[in-house]
């Protein structure tokens, strides 16, 4: 009867022979969406998946008032969502066929909304990337998803048995170590209240997430939830990143020079060991918080950086750094850095922080500082070179043209050197050399220039220089003092010969005052050495001659 029909606990519909729905109970028109039968009947056909219309077709055409068949397929009734039905049908004797629509994703038929509800967790439950089973109190599985049985590879005449016991030997089969995973799930069994996270090892190399947790209900214990997912792909890039870490980290480690970053915020993030070095640290030491925290001098006054305009400091506010040189201090030692950096950016131009190299170029320093002192001084004695003396001397004779000063040039010769030499050897001629270098640097003023020129001869310029004979009476004393050094080393045979020309008389450039005194100091040899000498313009003429 009609009243039956409306008040049937599932949908119900009259179709005529064409599909055309011609009458609905109260629950279709839920299960439809609609709030009365439409005006203009529509097609049932139009609520199938066309995969699924030549079946339904067939299933249509087959029934009979004598026969009532059974169709499990999908309806799109509303919201686009395939509900998941059990279709059970047959003929009225009119012609018409009259279906009762069995929803199969929900405990209760003709619900509702919460049909709907419970249609969208069954999709999200058959759709979920993770393996999932609901095992019950007495261990029988009650449901599971497709990613499950994909996963483990459960055959299906177990899946339909509903034996959990039965799947958990074909998982263990699976396992790398199944002993410790069959203990841990009796662990769990004996204690259903907990809940347990995991990782799986696979014979054949896969790994899987394993999450596990109680199911309750009104505080009674009914299940246990499973949840497996394929992880192999995550745990690779994972391991492969880790490798890249280790690596970038050893370089880093090892690395001579300092490389310190922070985060946007100027938190150290970054301090590896060579910058534990760099800033007089040890391994024990505790490593920097803050930028703030990191003392920097200026190089030329040895004044501290104020913190805003530190290295690491400036690449932050997104200055590059190149080659810029500040001053540490490692266990009270000074030592120079050249600092190079910028700021870091993501891909977005997001600021992630900033990173500095350092490099200790202390060393540097100190090589080009004392290739600089050797191209310009005597590497036996120390002593200005030639080059250096004719810079001083012409910057002297300037200061002395505009303070109308006189100055003395004297080249001072060492007698019998050779003969030194040829007896005592090489060794012993270089020890007198340093000695009379040290005697003349202790005897000379500070303002007075003092120059190895080659060989056992020495050019000096006085400075300030009153007159001749005051400079002939310098002379002869420094020839003192060096025979009295020289004495000391016990060679008697050595004797001092010292040329003197003077400034402006004798000449206003240094190459013609240097050779004037050299005249000089040579005529001092030929008047029987060991004497001082003023040039003369005949040493000119009598130099020419010889």
């Amino acid at each position: 009867s009609m009243g039956l029909f409306e008040h049937l606990p599932i949908p119900a519909i009259f179709l005529d022979p064409n599909t055309r729905i011609l009458k609905a109970n109260n629950r279709a028109l839920s299960l439809f969406g609609w709030q009365s039968p439409p005006a203009e009947p529509v097609l049932f056909t139009q609520y199938l998946a066309s995969a699924e219309i030549p079946a339904f077709t067939d299933f249509y055409r087959q029934l009979a008032i004598d026969r009532e068949l059974i169709l499990t397929t999908g309806l799109f009734p509303q919201h686009n969502l395939r509900v998941p039905v059990t279709i059970k049908g047959t003929r009225a004797p009119g012609g018409e066929a009259i279906l009762l629509i069995d929803r199969n994703d929900a405990c209760f038929t003709g619900c509702g909304g919460k049909c709907l509800h419970a249609a969208i967790l069954e999709t999200e439950y058959q759709k979920n990337p993770g393996g999932i089973a609901l095992v019950s109190e007495r261990m029988e599985l009650i449901s599971f998803n497709s990613e499950f049985v994909k996963i483990w590879n459960i055959p299906p005449e177990i899946l339909h048995s509903r034996d959990e016991l039965a799947c958990l030997k074909i998982i263990m089969k699976t396992l790398a170590d199944p002993k410790g995973f069959f203990e841990r799930v009796n662990e769990l069994y004996r204690n259903p209240g907990e809940v347990s996270t995991d990782q799986l090892y696979l014979k054949d190399g896969r790994v899987l997430y394993r999450h596990t947790h109680p199911i309750y209900s009104y505080g009674n214990y009914l299940g246990r939830f499973w949840y497996y997912l394929d992880i192999t792909s995550f745990k690779a890039a994972q391991y492969q990143l880790e490798r890249q870490r280790i690596f970038h980290s050893a370089i880093l480690e090892n690395i001579q020079d300092g490389i310190v970053a922070c985060d946007a915020d100027g938190r150290i993030c970054l301090f590896n060991r060579a910058s534990r070095h760099l800033y007089g640290q040890t391994l024990s030491d505790p490593k920097p918080v803050h930028l703030s925290e990191l003392e920097h001098y200026a190089p030329d006054d040895i004044s501290p950086i104020p913190p805003a305009e530190t290295p690491l400091a400036k690449a932050l506010a997104g200055m590059t750094l190149k080659n810029e040189e500040v001053v540490v201090f490692r266990k009270h030692t000074q030592h120079t850095l050249r600092v190079n950096g910028q700021a870091m950016h993501d891909s977005e131009g997001k600021k992630l922080g900033a990173v500095i190299s350092l490099h200790d170029i202390t060393d540097l320093n100190r090589v080009k500082e004392q290739l600089r002192f050797m191209a310009y001084h005597d590497a036996l004695t120390g002593l200005p070179n030639r080059r250096l003396f004719h810079d001083l001397l012409q910057h002297s004779l300037r200061h002395a043209q505009r303070h109308n000063e006189q100055v003395g040039v004297l080249v001072l010769d060492l007698d019998n050197f050779k003969a030194i030499n040829d007896v005592f050897g090489h060794d012993v001629g270089d020890q007198i050399l340093q000695e009379v270098a040290d005697s003349l640097r202790q005897f000379l003023r500070g303002s007075d220039i003092l120059c190895r020129w080659g060989g056992d001869e020495f050019v000096i310029a006085l400075l300030e220089s009153g007159h001749a004979n005051g400079v002939e009476k310098v002379a002869a004393k420094l020839g003192e003092k060096v025979l009295e050094r020289v004495l000391t080393t016990g060679k008697s045979r050595l004797s001092v010969s010292i040329g003197i020309a003077m400034y402006p008389r004798h000449g206003t450039e240094p190459d013609l005052l240097i050779r004037n005194a050299d005249m000089a100091m040579y005529r001092a040899k030929r008047l029987g050495r060991n004497r001082c000498e003023i040039f003369e313009p005949d040493d000119l003429t009598i130099r020419q001659s010889e």
